[in-house]
């Protein structure tokens, strides 16, 4: 996918407000608390548009610091036009300043989660990669979570259910993050051959 393809894929601020005000006053499908709109842009980010996570919940899902999982995702939003203007109007109705940890977030100082061990399920799945054929390939290089994540929901967005893409990705915390965000998100990770990943789209 070259910049011009990608940039085409990324929804406007105007469909992301939208989505915002649909989700207004929703909760953390995980722990039932209200999220605020900021926590619901960044579901919407990641994937969740009707299964909304607040900050700590998706934090602990990827097994991240739920500090160091924002910085990810706001350095994200800055760069993106459309996500930023959507964080500023989560901030106005909020009625708080549009900066990386606005106030309405709360506090962000759990700890990081240990990862969790393969279920027998994706321990199945990842046994049988011997004849794989990917669909699209793409190295992500040396990408952070919170960007690798909502690139890799791009990608994926662009391609057919079913397909498979194979993820070259040499950050030291993919081995966590792309099993965690799958499980999440419900795409099914074939393989996890570090830094090789293959992934299914889920149907």
């Amino acid at each position: 996918m070259d910049p011009a393809e990608h940039s085409q894929n990324l929804p406007t601020a105007e469909e992301l407000i939208h989505d915002l005000d649909r989700v207004q006053g929703a909760c953390c499908s995980d722990c039932r608390t209200q999220l605020c709109n900021h926590e619901a842009l960044i579901s919407i980010m990641l994937g969740f548009e009707n299964t909304g996570r607040c900050l700590q919940c998706l934090a602990r899902g990827l097994q991240r610091e739920p500090g160091e999982l924002l910085d990810s995702l706001y350095s994200y939003v800055r760069q993106r036009e459309s996500y930023r203007t959507a964080w500023e109007w989560a901030s106005r109705k909020e009625g708080v300043e549009a900066e990386k940890n606005p106030s309405c977030m709360g506090n962000h100082s759990k700890g990081r989660n240990l990862p969790r061990a393969l279920s027998s399920q994706e321990g199945r799945a990842l046994a049988q990669t011997s004849s794989l054929r990917p669909d699209a390939e793409w190295d992500a290089g040396d990408m952070g979570c919170g960007d690798l994540v909502l690139e890799l929901r791009i990608r994926l967005q662009s391609m057919k259910p079913g397909q498979i893409l194979k993820i070259l990705a040499r950050d030291p915390g993919a081995p966590e993050d792309l099993p965690a965000w799958c499980r999440l998100t419900g795409h099914t990770l074939l393989s996890a051959e570090p830094p090789t990943y293959w992934l299914r789209r889920k149907e």
